[in-house]
């Protein structure tokens, strides 16, 4: 698994601030891929920086789907449809997110996913609570926490594409990628 951060700089500097979180240490930090958290410029995240980091990525790594949560994302969602990716809306609720939430614990626990230790995720899977309903289906929750989960989020959209992909499933080192 290969996850792909991004922040908007000026909020990236007032969060390592106000929450203690290395936002700016990981900015710094370059893997082969590139730095643990791509920073765009501003006070909100600039989408044509991140369409255009996509591309380059693109140019790596296939990307066979792309899980987006439809809920104010539709001019990026448009922008890389155009570019030829194909974006899937993946609903916020149980119903989308229960069976690879336990897909991405089976994982997990038989030491199948491995994210190189990926200081952001790590960070993001320590604030990340399980909220259950009455029919036992599961989602990723914030309930505990007022911190990120975004990338969990991702990582469970991702592995809920993987599991219904109709593309053969290549030989690879790296299965899943969130972006």
């Amino acid at each position: 698994m290969l996850p792909f951060f991004w922040a908007a700089s000026e909020n990236a500097q007032a969060r390592a601030h106000r929450d203690k979180v290395p936002y700016l240490d990981w900015a710094k930090e370059r893997t082969e891929y590139g730095p643990l958290l791509r920073l765009t410029d501003g006070n909100a995240t600039d989408y044509d920086t991140v369409r255009r980091d996509i591309n380059e990525i693109s140019k790596r790594f296939v990307i066979r789907q792309m899980g987006i949560d439809p809920w104010n994302a539709q001019h990026i969602s448009q922008q890389l449809q155009g570019d030829g990716y194909e974006i899937v809306a993946f609903r916020q609720g149980f119903g989308s997110f229960s069976s690879p939430c336990k897909y991405l614990e089976t994982l997990t626990l038989s030491g199948r996913l491995r994210h190189a230790n990926h200081p952001i995720l790590s960070w993001m899977a320590s604030n990340v609570s399980i909220e259950m309903n009455h029919a036992g289906d599961i989602k990723p929750s914030k309930s505990k926490s007022t911190e990120r989960i975004d990338g969990m989020v991702g990582l469970v959209e991702a592995v809920g594409l993987w599991q219904t992909a109709t593309a053969p499933k290549p030989e690879q080192n790296w299965d899943i990628i969130t972006l």
